[in-house]
């Protein structure tokens, strides 16, 4: 903090002082620079001796440790710690998977398995995103009596707004306020993040920049003049961020409200995007590996796409002279324009979606959540005082309910959120090179054979990239855990954009999964065909969507246990093959498929199968390994803890880093013994909401996480996408961390 304290000191002189010499400009980008590169060799000096580094997977760790975020009573996620051990060098907060409750401020007893992350790939991070401790045990330390009075006052903060609001609404009234969103139910998050509206559960700019309107308003209402008012609201916005733990967009927002407040004070005239400019300087001074972060990036974008709108609406002559309102609609829908264009790419490559729905859901949520922000604070404030607190928490919660549905309605639109094929990185720099060029030439700022050249540079290295991609894009294998309901289906990307499905979901009367969810899936992701489509066993839940799927998918082959049990999801699959002339082949205990890199390796069922099994198919159920470089996943059907037990005894080395856990989570499967032969670190459970059967059973939930392993569920965060880098790094995430500017342990691996 010292060191940061003086870069900014050292900063705003060079900034006042800049019109007083020509050198100044440059002597102040080569101090930052030096600072930078300062600061950087010591985090990094600090980084080599953090005990993370050495710290294999599944580590059992000890220790005592600061809570820093808040997780309420009967929550579990992802909270930040700062570790109490002397004897161990910590170059910033851990991270640690744990039930609530836990309340800033307060030292914690920790027990836990280490998990280490497998998606930082090449790129600088902190250590931080290392890895994470899945807690079996936090128990408040009673022996400590180190405290910190910041974080406690945030913790009462946090601990008063979930008093003070209902269920319902507390989880989103905690991510508004102070940013953590551990405990807004998945679907909600899937719902807000379909329609666009997902920056609206991080505290970013926006957030902040309504409390300065606010703050600065109510100074000018107690009297105070226009300087005393802007200082007073910059003091007040800089103590908020400190609460709040000073994430990079509410840091970036603070710092450029400071800068647009000392260029007044100075009686300077400041363009926005110099405040943009010196406040990314400034930000990634302190903290290099900041540009690689995705809520960095998409601040950043955002807020030079606002900016742009509003220098576009002031120079805009057929607005002079217009009413107040019209060129504030103007603005509105220029600037909600402007960042969905300019923010596209990011969110194209980083989350393979776009979101149209924004442009509209924009317009109407940012005024809602401009009236909800002082009332949620002014909650939170008086949450001492339950009855005074009820108050401005009523009014909030009709403002929530109105973004609710707002994100519902738009959420139910077909083209609210598109998902799009993932580019490289220069498909994405050429586009934002076509945005540039073409803004300037609206201004009319540049000649016009400089633009076409320009424009005729970009296209062409658009269209040069698109057939040299495959060979230049590092190879990527992607999973998709469908969310089919009570079902499977799993559809594998491979590196060269070849597909192989496993199962295609259930059908019914009412519902076909392969028509509703596979096949649609397949088609957004550019699928044109089938290398295999892979049915595991004869079940109508795992065979049923078939028929759909193969009707408009051509496919290689169809691969399955090759015993006939008579089941009408199976004798539809086989007509439809006579049909097609297609071919129906046999897999088993020691068959492969290749395709690209990808290696699919059978380890059951045996030779002529179980005598049973037509009385249980489920001991029919292929079950394979998928390997991909260093990384493997384990497919297990529905097979039950009697063939996971023949497996277990046989000499096969079943590790993996990922398993499909056997037959929706039933307590009929996944057993202990099976799992420390497998000892996976991601479980990934097929399931549907509210089922009859009770799935995934609790006690097989419970082994899970009492082995240090990660859980994911379909019927709590949707299709679960796994993207696998020829190096072994992967990382999973949901429908529901789709745009979540800041992730976590729980949503990257």
């Amino acid at each position: 903090m010292f060191g940061a304290g003086v870069v900014l000191v050292l900063f705003t002189l060079f900034y006042l002082w800049r019109a007083r010499a020509q050198f100044i400009g440059p002597a102040t980008l080569l101090v930052l620079l030096a600072a930078g590169a300062l600061l950087g060799v010591v985090e990094q000096w600090k980084g080599e001796a953090d005990c993370r580094r050495g710290w294999p997977s599944g580590h059992e760790v000890r220790l005592t440790a600061l809570a820093v975020d808040y997780l309420p009573a009967g929550v579990r996620g992802s909270v930040r710690f700062r570790p109490r051990d002397s004897e161990c060098a910590w170059a910033g907060p851990l991270r640690v998977w744990a039930n609530g409750p836990v309340r800033p401020g307060i030292s914690y007893s920790i027990s836990g398995v280490w998990q280490p992350s497998l998606s930082r790939g090449r790129l600088p991070a902190p250590p931080e995103r290392w890895g994470w401790i899945s807690a079996n045990t936090v128990d408040e330390d009673s022996t400590e009596r180190r405290r910190s009075p910041l974080l406690r006052l945030r913790g009462e903060l946090a601990a008063g707004l979930w008093a003070v609001y209902p269920r319902r609404w507390a989880p989103l009234a905690l991510a508004l306020v102070i940013g953590q969103r551990e405990a807004i139910e998945p679907e909600v998050s899937r719902r807000i993040a379909r329609a666009g509206l997902a920056h609206l559960l991080a505290i970013s700019g926006l957030h902040v920049g309504l409390l300065a309107s606010a703050l600065i308003g109510a100074a000018r209402i107690l009297g105070m003049g226009w300087g005393r008012a802007r200082v007073a609201a910059l003091l007040l916005v800089f103590a908020y961020v400190i609460l709040i733990g000073a994430p990079a967009s509410a840091l970036r927002a603070a710092l450029m409200i400071f800068l647009w407040t000392l260029s007044r004070l100075a009686g300077r005239a400041s363009s926005p995007f110099d405040a943009l400019g010196l406040a990314a300087v400034c930000l990634l001074t302190l903290e290099p590996w900041t540009l690689f972060d995705v809520g960095f990036q998409l601040s950043f974008a955002g807020a030079a796409a606002i900016s742009f709108a509003h220098a576009e609406v002031r120079r805009a002559a057929w607005l002079s002279g217009r009413p107040g309102w019209l060129r504030g609609l103007a603005l509105s829908v220029l600037a909600s324009v402007a960042t969905i264009v300019l923010t596209a790419p990011i969110t194209a490559r980083v989350f393979g979606r776009v979101t149209p729905a924004a442009i509209v859901g924009n317009l109407a949520a940012v005024p809602a959540l401009a009236l909800a922000m002082p009332a949620l604070i002014l909650s939170g404030v008086l949450s001492f005082a339950p009855g005074l607190a009820a108050w401005p928490a009523s009014a909030a919660v009709v403002l929530l309910r109105l973004i609710d549905a707002l994100a519902g309605m738009l959420g139910e639109v077909r083209w609210a959120s598109i998902e799009v094929p993932r580019p490289g990185l220069a498909a994405p720099v050429a586009y934002v090179a076509l945005v540039i060029l073409a803004a300037q030439a609206v201004r009319g700022a540049w000649y016009r054979a400089r633009f076409i050249r320009g424009l005729g540079m970009a296209v062409a290295a658009m269209l040069v990239w698109a057939p040299l991609s495959p060979y230049l894009v590092p190879a990527r294998l992607a999973i998709y855990v469908i969310d089919v309901g009570q079902g499977d289906a799993i559809a594998i990307e491979t590196p060269h954009h070849q597909w192989i499905l496993v199962d295609a979901g259930p059908r019914s009367a009412r519902h076909d999964a392969g028509r509703t969810r596979v096949a649609p899936l397949l088609r957004r992701r550019g699928a044109r065909n089938l290398v295999a489509w892979i049915m595991t066993h004869p079940d109508l839940d795992h065979v049923g969507g078939g028929p759909s799927v193969l009707a408009e998918f051509e496919t290689g082959r169809v691969i399955g246990p090759g015993r006939v049990t008579g089941q009408g999801g199976q004798i539809a699959v086989l007509e439809l093959l006579s049909d097609k002339s297609w071919t129906w082949t046999r897999a088993g205990a020691g068959s492969r498929l290749s395709v690209d890199d990808v290696e699919l390796t059978f380890f059951y069922p045996y030779a002529n199968g179980p005598a049973d099994a037509v009385d249980d198919p489920n001991r029919l159920s292929l079950v394979f390994m998928l390997q991909f470089g260093d990384f493997r996943m384990l497919f297990t059907g529905d097979a039950p803890a009697t063939v996971e037990a023949e497996l277990a005894s046989s000499p096969l080395d079943l590790r993996a880093q990922v398993l499909k856990v056997g037959h929706h989570g039933s307590r009929t499967s996944t057993s202990a013994e099976f799992l420390r032969h497998v000892q996976p670190q991601l479980s990934v459970i097929s399931v549907g909401r509210r089922n009859v059967y009770g799935h995934p059973a609790p006690e097989v939930v419970a082994r899970l996480e009492a082995s240090g392993i990660e859980v994911r569920r379909t019927d709590r965060e949707g299709t679960l996408l796994i993207e696998v880098s020829r190096d072994g790094l992967w990382r999973v995430r949901s429908a529901a961390e789709s745009f979540s500017a800041q992730t976590g342990g729980s949503s990257s691996r």
